[in-house]
């Protein structure tokens, strides 16, 4: 006859989506320890975090209704250490800027903020029920009996018993590979041809705050091929990216060629970022790769749930990868309620547990058309800011979506909740697809890919027929002015 016990949780990965998804389950009032590999941040200064294969990261509505739904303190935390963006800073060839904001109706705006330093407060918010283990690696599991082997430290192998294992390790997720030896599961990886740098504009003590540009935008300055962007950070600097082709970015391989390439292209932020720097920079910090991953089923049993970049790595610029992970947190936990899954198991320790199997397989099957959606999003979004943003139709059509929000607006269907993550199931009026993806955490992002699908459809219909109706008004009027010069 089986006892009741308390449920054992290990997440690997104590990044902003191990953090959270480990909190959940506490809450939930499961066992739950967290390996890292990396060291322990709490109470590290910030200059010792930074990483120079790190974005910034905007977090905008579905992170932060992640996190409220966890720990609504952990959402103003971040809040206070972002800076609000309402608006990409467009920065042209020619010298001159142009502000196009992301939401003049509802003036929503997103928020930079540092990689770094979001991590180190979700992990500083996490109780001391929760053990953490840093300089932690897993070696190996034995998914069958539910067993994790790992080495601490670089120290003898040691083993740990689990209920569930939470892969939140990233895009190279170890968790992942060891699924793939029991499981039969649809693995995609494409990489892109671009890669990506990381620089840095200092701030100016002698300018308010220190920063050198307008702090509250997203600043972009697109070449068609290629671009580079800012994101402000609390310290008066900004952290620059430039992403470019793997054959355009020979020609920074040598300081006079890196001088001749950014004159040409970004002289407008060559004094910003000053020369040397700038140039050190680009002799200095790592070209690196950008690479879409898609894995269904993103669970195994009762035994293995993938979270984040484990699940759905993607390219960086719809600024979802971090709330699309923080979200997996909030949508997972929702499945875990609706299936009544609570803090104690009935199951012993290394069987399955046939509750929690059916929540996390329903989890991932409705899941996964999101996380396809989302990845195939935030590569189109690549063309939009790079070249887009540059083209008469793009402003015409973003001028067009807010006429018709306003005459046909869309409004959500149903509050959030526990067991309703995403209560606009259909969305009706006009909105956005940025809207949509960026503001509206109460939509799914494959609706939102749909509905952006129709929209176009309705925006093409409506120009073929004002063609037609043109064409037709050109024809008839030239009929009536041959019949006039006929008499």
């Amino acid at each position: 006859m089986s006892s009741q016990r308390q449920r054992v949780a290990l997440v690997i990965g104590a990044g902003p989506v191990g953090a959270l998804a480990a909190l959940s389950l506490h809450r939930r009032g499961w066992d739950v320890e967290i390996w890292e590999a990396r060291d322990d941040p709490r109470g590290m200064e910030a200059s010792k975090m930074t990483n120079l294969r790190s974005i910034n990261l905007n977090i905008s509505a579905r992170g932060l209704e992640a996190m409220r739904s966890v720990d609504p303190t952990l959402a103003e935390t971040m809040i206070n250490e972002s800076i609000p963006m309402a608006s990409r800073m467009i920065h042209h060839l020619d010298g001159h800027t142009e502000a196009q904001a992301y939401d003049p109706i509802h003036g929503w705006h997103s928020n930079s903020i540092s990689r770094p330093v979001l991590n180190q407060r979700l992990v500083e918010a996490l109780p001391l029920e929760i053990k953490m283990r840093f300089n932690t690696k897993l070696s190996r599991l034995d998914l069958h009996s539910r067993k994790a082997y790992f080495t601490e430290h670089g120290e003898e192998e040691e083993v740990k018993d689990f209920d569930l294992i939470i892969g939140a390790d990233g895009t190279w997720s170890k968790v992942r590979q060891e699924m793939k030896r029991v499981e039969r599961v649809n693995f995609s990886q494409e990489f892109i041809s671009h890669a990506y740098i990381e620089l840095h504009m200092p701030p100016d003590p002698t300018k308010a705050g220190g920063f050198k540009m307008e702090p509250n935008h997203l600043h972009i300055w697109p070449r068609h091929s290629f671009m580079l962007i800012a994101l402000p950070n609390k310290d008066g600097s900004f952290t620059m990216t430039l992403f470019i082709p793997f054959e355009e970015a020979k020609r920074l391989d040598t300081r006079d060629g890196a001088l001749a390439f950014f004159q040409e292209h970004f002289s407008s932020a060559i004094d910003l970022m000053g020369k040397e720097r700038l140039l050190d920079d680009l002799e200095r910090n790592p070209r690196g790769n950008l690479v879409t991953m898609n894995v269904n089923p993103s669970t195994w049993r009762s035994h293995v749930v993938l979270l984040g970049d484990a699940a759905h790595s993607m390219v960086p610029f719809y600024g979802q990868g971090l709330n699309c992970g923080l979200e997996d947190v909030r949508v997972l936990n929702s499945y875990l309620e609706q299936h009544h899954i609570g803090s104690t198991a009935t199951a012993p320790l290394g069987r399955t547990d046939p509750e929690l199997s059916m929540a996390l397989e329903t989890y991932s099957k409705d899941r996964d058309a999101d996380l396809r959606a989302i990845c195939t999003l935030a590569l189109n979004n690549y063309t939009e800011m790079r070249s887009h943003v540059l083209s008469p139709l793009y402003q015409f059509r973003r001028h067009l979506d807010y006429v018709l929000e306003r005459l046909l607006p869309s409004k959500p269907e149903g509050e959030l909740s526990l067991t309703n993550p995403f209560p606009t199931r259909k969305v009706r009026g006009w909105t956005s697809l940025y809207e949509m993806v960026t503001f509206r955490a109460d939509i799914g992002y494959a609706e939102a890919l749909r509905r952006e699908k129709w929209q176009r459809e309705v925006v093409s219909w409506a120009g073929e027929i004002a063609a037609i109706g043109l064409v037709g008004g050109i024809g008839v009027m030239s009929w009536l002015l041959f019949r006039q010069w006929e008499r």
